[in-house]
């Protein structure tokens, strides 16, 4: 029932509802909802004796229904309830690292607040995924400085280089590329502009990373004093500067390495062996290998059906050579091929359905999204480890130093233009599904472990039962957990689809698959922004009263008209019967907040 003219409006409806009953009203019930008598008071009044603690929620919807009594509004109330609880939280929010950029940052909010989970299941995947890096890294290092020469140390210094990017560069995507030739010139040609890239990046990615800022502080400062200050003045704080994934772009991409162009100048260009884009590269295609345009070559490289010179990327190049596939065939300057331009090196335009992008998430920067680039990150891995784990082993058997990109090549195992897989098959994926599966754990025990606790509170405070605070709870704790298992399956089918089209550049369209990913990421995000729209907006109405009424106090949720709501109980009353449960929900959601926080100091 709504609002009517008889409709009266009260600052405090418990205390409205309770003075509609005296000790010989029907509908007073104990404490366990049981049906009571009174003992009256000489003016014949309920003695507050314990006896009685409420009303049945036949009786309540007879004297205090909605269309009878409803609790006003009072701006002061009000006001200092949101100051101290709702605005220092969401100032504190304001200071996570989204590291995104524009309406991304807005965003990256919205799928924090809404679905902690999803925000605690890319933490852990993050960290999963450093100590991984860090690991298998650290041991192709071991074996460089304990079983190759002393010339070939730089191999070491460039094995822990490529780690500190491989890790920092998770808030981005990130793609292994020997297309055209420089992902193996970069890991093992010794010269002093390659050496200087490394040295650089791993100077600038430090240089931008986010530590404990002044701002951080003043909010947190905010947070604990903001009650006393918000009645007497109201300040403003700036947010400091925050370090955003495009400093990956920058550290990798404008740090420029020396090239020989078709005249045999030097130019400076970026270097394309890791390239922090995700877009999907396709390798150079001669225009028609059935008429090829220059000299017949006895032994070419396929790819995708067509034939992939070599190149030298320091080399002076020469038209119209091609490459024949010779282990035994020695490469000079003179016999090197024309390099391409890099026009030709062209990206794949990325499948769309209903003019989404397939890729999602796994294309956007930040750290909330690195759910969605696991796989992708995990197959660069792959590809520049393996580069690494190659080279050394050539090392230890003494191979020379490698001088020009086709060798270089050679010695990390692969083709001088060879196209390196952006998105691998599930086969070779097990560590990248074991850590998905570690970081669903942490990421449910965080968002139950507190909501839960949450729950459990509400629900067991008297009257016990699922009411309007313990069911917005619930709602919330559900539309987190659904949220975040529509963005990590939507990972999945993206996969799925970028494999098809990695596999055949021909074919654009997206298909069912690609039709599910768009359709349960759009879900999911939607669901995570209303749900956080829903935290915010039910705080606001628990502490302006909006709960404040039959509805809400009976716990119809679970109870319906069989329930009871505790308008005689004083508040001294409630503590005294949810003290334990109080005491118990926080030491509950502490103890996980503490277990989680050990997971992550850990890894």
């Amino acid at each position: 029932m709504g609002l009517s003219l008889s409709t009266t409006l009260v600052p405090n409806w418990q205390d409205a509802c309770k003075a509609a009953f005296n000790c010989t009203s029907n509908g007073l019930v104990d404490i366990s909802g049981k049906v009571t008598s009174a003992t009256c008071a000489v003016n014949g009044s309920i003695v507050a004796d314990g006896r009685v603690w409420g009303i049945t929620a036949q009786a309540c919807y007879t004297n205090c229904g909605s269309d009878m009594l409803r609790q006003s509004i009072e701006f002061s109330p009000s006001a200092i309830t949101i100051a101290t609880w709702l605005l220092p939280w969401i100032a504190l929010i304001a200071q996570l690292p989204f590291e995104a950029n524009g309406w991304l940052d807005l965003l990256s909010a919205g799928l924090c607040v809404g679905s902690p989970m999803l925000a605690a299941y890319s933490l852990a995947l993050t960290a999963l995924n450093r100590r991984y890096i860090a690991r298998q890294l650290q041991r192709l290092k071991s074996t460089a400085e304990r079983d190759t020469r002393p010339e070939y140390s730089y191999i070491t210094d460039r094995a822990d280089a490529a780690a500190f990017i491989l890790q920092e560069a998770q808030q981005g995507p990130l793609r292994a590329n020997q297309n055209t030739g420089e992902l193996a010139s970069l890991i093992v040609l010794n010269d002093r502009p390659r050496q200087n890239f490394w040295k650089t990046a791993v100077k600038d990615l430090k240089n931008t990373r986010r530590g404990f800022t002044y701002s951080f502080l003043a909010q947190v400062l905010l947070a604990t004093v903001w009650s006393w200050m918000f009645p007497i003045v109201f300040g403003y704080i700036r947010v400091g500067s925050q370090c955003k994934a495009g400093a990956i772009k920058e550290a990798l991409m404008d740090n420029m390495i020396a090239e020989c162009d078709t005249s045999g100048e030097i130019q400076p260009v970026c270097q394309r062996g890791l390239i922090p884009s995700a877009d999907l590269d396709v390798p150079w295609m001669s225009p028609d290998p059935l008429t090829p345009t220059g000299p017949p070559a006895a032994t070419q490289i396929p790819m995708h059906n067509t034939s992939i010179p070599a190149v030298g990327a320091l080399d002076r190049a020469r038209p119209d050579a091609a490459f024949n596939l010779s282990d035994k065939e020695e490469f000079s300057h003179e016999s090197q091929p024309q390099m391409p331009p890099r026009h030709l090196n062209r990206p794949l335009p990325p499948p769309m359905w209903c003019g989404f992008d397939v890729r999602g998430d796994e294309r956007r920067e930040g750290p909330i999204f690195n759910y969605a680039r696991i796989f992708s990150w995990f197959t660069c891995v792959q590809n520049v480890g393996g580069g690494f784990e190659t080279a050394i082993e050539s090392f230890r058997v003494k191979a020379p130093i490698p001088l020009t990109a086709v060798d270089a090549a050679h010695c990390c195992g692969w083709s001088p233009r060879q196209h390196l897989t952006a998105f691998a098959p599930w086969s070779k994926l097990p560590t990248a599904f074991r850590h998905m599966f570690g970081a669903a754990c942490v990421a449910l025990l965080l968002q139950w472990g507190t909501t839960g606790a949450a729950i459990f509170v509400a629900y067991s405070t008297p009257p016990v039962g699922l009411g309007c605070r313990s069911g917005s709870y619930v709602l919330y704790g559900i539309a987190a957990t659904v949220s975040c298992a529509l963005l990590v399956l939507a990972s999945l089918f993206s996969h799925a689809v970028m494999q098809r089209v990695e596999k055949n550049t021909r074919r654009r369209s997206a298909g069912f698959l690609g039709a599910l990913a768009v359709i349960a990421r759009v879900t999911g995000q939607v669901i995570a922004i209303v749900n956080a729209g829903w935290l915010i907006a039910s705080t606001v109405m628990e502490d302006i009263g909006a709960f404040e009424n039959c509805w809400c106090q009976s716990n119809a949720l679970q109870y319906g008209a069989n329930g009871w709501t505790p308008v005689f109980a004083a508040t001294s009353d409630l503590r005294a019967a949810a003290g334990g449960i109080w005491i118990g929900g926080f030491i509950f959601s502490m103890v996980v907040c503490l277990l989680v926080g050990l997971f992550f100091a850990y890894e």
